[in-house]
């Protein structure tokens, strides 16, 4: 059995062709709805899941257990790029729940897709043998020497249209960069908004953004921002299905 860990990215959606060119058996592929997803961003994921049924594998929609602004509160404020504590809450909990009942005995291997594209890590292991945010089961990262061209070439073969932005599953996510910042809807602008003034803090450091204080002048502050000020430092984490 295989578990395929997916946000419907680009990087998801080339590791779900790479499987299917490989003829993998038994494959599902396994969405954790966190709550704070940008507005639209689940009628894309229920087009993908659709998409992903045709090539004969079985789709899971799990959501998260606690609500991204309830985890936030019992937090007492926001995740930081070096603390991603989230992504444990929001997605990691519900898998490791699915997992440990359809997979009891930790025979299935569960399967990533981190490479080497929009991350400051090269040195990407095809195989971790037991790892503990899987319920200490096998992981494989089949695409762990991909470069972009390589990833985009199986997208393309699959006649899979190319996102421009990362997974929306998170709008904002701590890890956001200039550019995303930019292209986001009112709507999740509003509700972020909203958020900080009952947490009475901000997502993101004023340090970081010139002093721009929070989610409204932080976007207006990122029109004029140069691309590459929000680089991620830690990437994002992979291991729960974030990311690129």
């Amino acid at each position: 059995m295989y578990i395929l860990r997916s946000n419907y990215s680009n990087n998801s959606m080339a590791l779900i062709c790479w499987a299917h060119e490989n003829a993998l058996d038994d494959v599902t592929v396994v969405y954790v709805d966190t709550g704070w997803a940008a507005a639209g961003w689940l009628d894309y994921v229920k087009r993908c899941e659709e998409r992903v049924k045709t090539l004969g594998f079985s789709v899971v929609h799990l959501k998260s257990i606690t609500s991204f602004e309830d985890v936030m509160e019992i937090k007492g404020g926001f995740p930081s790029r070096q603390h991603q504590w989230c992504a444990l809450h929001l997605k990691g909990i519900p898998f490791l729940k699915w997992i440990e009942e359809c997979d009891p005995d930790g025979a299935a291997t569960v399967l990533l897709p981190k490479c080497r594209v929009d991350t400051n890590f090269n040195d990407v292991p095809e195989f971790i043998e037991s790892c503990e945010y899987n319920g200490e089961r096998r992981v494989w990262q089949p695409l762990h020497a991909h470069n972009q061209q390589q990833r985009n070439e199986l997208l393309a073969r699959a006649k899979i249209p190319l996102l421009p932005h990362p997974s929306l599953e998170c709008a904002p996510c701590i890890n956001s960069s200039v550019l995303s910042l930019r292209t986001l809807t009112e709507a999740d602008i509003e509700k972020t908004e909203e958020l900080e003034e009952e947490l009475n803090t901000t997502l993101f450091p004023s340090q970081d953004c010139d002093t721009a204080t929070g989610i409204r002048a932080v976007v207006d502050w990122s029109k004029n921002a140069a691309s590459d000020r929000l680089n991620y430092q830690y990437g994002c984490s992979a291991f729960f299905g974030c990311g690129a």
